[in-house]
């Protein structure tokens, strides 16, 4: 069994911190925030794995890419799987104009 690289983009950690900050400012009890956190961490571990367990984005939107996505409560993971190296892209909320953020990386 190979093992992926996996590369996460700077902008990732700050969608993570952005997501945390947000569902804290609404009152989500921490031992929710806390398992998101892990949802988000043991997720990302996985793609060394088994990078193709999410979804091809290029079904949803009609383009042709190697982007994969997966949805974690209520936001959005994209990677992309680009030989045996995992580039994990952005954390969006699922209710979000998502579309626009991400297609500037394809």
């Amino acid at each position: 069994m190979s093992k992926y690289a996996v590369v996460i983009a700077e902008q990732v950690y700050r969608d993570t911190k952005e997501a945390i900050f947000y569902k804290e400012s609404l009152g989500t009890y921490k031992s929710n925030v806390s398992k998101f956190s892990k949802e988000v961490a043991t997720f990302i571990k996985k793609l060394e794995i088994s990078p193709k367990i999410g979804s091809n984005l290029s079904l949803r939107i009609g383009i042709d890419t190697n982007v994969k996505y997966n949805v974690i409560e209520d936001y959005i993971l994209f990677y992309e799987v680009v030989d045996s190296e995992v580039y994990v892209l952005r954390l969006l909320p699922a209710k979000s104009n998502w579309m626009n953020t991400i297609l500037k990386h394809i």
